[in-house]
């Protein structure tokens, strides 16, 4: 009876669940990066989220430290019965060749430099 198809999803649903919550709070997450500074024009309190996150993503760019919400989403996704995220992560499987293409990731970073620089900018200048 273990191997009903219908409770092989319903035992799959909780965790497909949680590997789809994980990518949303990623992508939060990965905007609350990138666009925290300019969303700290309107709302300054995002700063101390901001700060945090952004030191977090550069550690991790410049010392290639697991992220814990990538192993929750590749857990998850295999209890769920998906196959796991790419080897290269949650920004190479969900962004790269979708948003922009394969061919740019290796200037990416510096986008996402300017683009953090010139919200800083922006709120020093308030």
């Amino acid at each position: 009876m273990t191997d009903s198809p219908t409770l092989n999803r319903a035992a799959s649903l909780p965790h497909r669940v949680l590997a789809v919550g994980t990518t949303i709070l990623h992508l939060a997450f990965s905007l609350l990066v990138v666009f925290g500074g300019f969303i700290a024009w309107w709302q300054p309190w995002v700063l101390w989220l901001h700060l945090p996150a952004v030191v977090w993503a550069v550690a991790g760019q410049l010392r290639d430290l697991p992220c814990p919400l990538t192993d929750w989403e590749n857990r998850a996704r295999v209890r769920g019965g998906w196959p796991r995220l790419s080897e290269t992560g949650y920004i190479d499987h969900y962004f790269t060749g979708v948003l922009y293409p394969t061919s740019w990731k290796p200037r990416m970073p510096f986008v996402v430099l300017a683009i953090l620089l010139a919200s800083w900018t922006g709120l020093l200048l308030r």
